[in-house]
């Protein structure tokens, strides 16, 4: 199988490592990209959300099961953290940036499904 077979997993691998990123810097300068319609305080534990992105893409980059299966479970820990952060009011539960954390989590567990469809790609 070459690289092109693989390049919606490589290109799935980068989209979490950029977003992760992404994530680590809101959560932990409370919105400094301005993604947000209102700032939220500065958090370790937004910026850990964004961290298990990061992690998850980058195992899923290796392009081995091991790392394809290590990856969705990072992301789906990444899914969980931002539950957390809206269940203890560390994130938005109203509002469009509310919308938007569900949002992203709905392209988190999108991310896993499409691993998981394809697992045969891994080596």
């Amino acid at each position: 199988m070459t690289i092109g077979d693989r390049a919606g997993i490589l290109a799935v691998g980068a989209f979490a490592i950029i977003a992760g990123a992404a994530e680590i810097v809101v959560g932990l300068t409370g919105n400094s990209l301005g993604i947000l319609h209102h700032s939220m305080a500065p958090s370790f534990a937004a910026g850990l959300a964004g961290a298990f992105y990061c992690l998850g893409g980058a195992s899923i980059l290796t392009l081995r099961k091991w790392g394809a299966a290590v990856g969705m479970v990072f992301i789906g820990a990444e899914i969980a953290a931002r539950l957390y952060l809206v269940a203890t009011g560390l994130a938005a539960s109203r509002s469009a940036d509310f919308i938007k954390i569900m949002i992203g989590a709905a392209i988190a567990l999108a991310i896993i499904a499409y691993v998981a469809a394809c697992w045969k790609k891994f080596s």
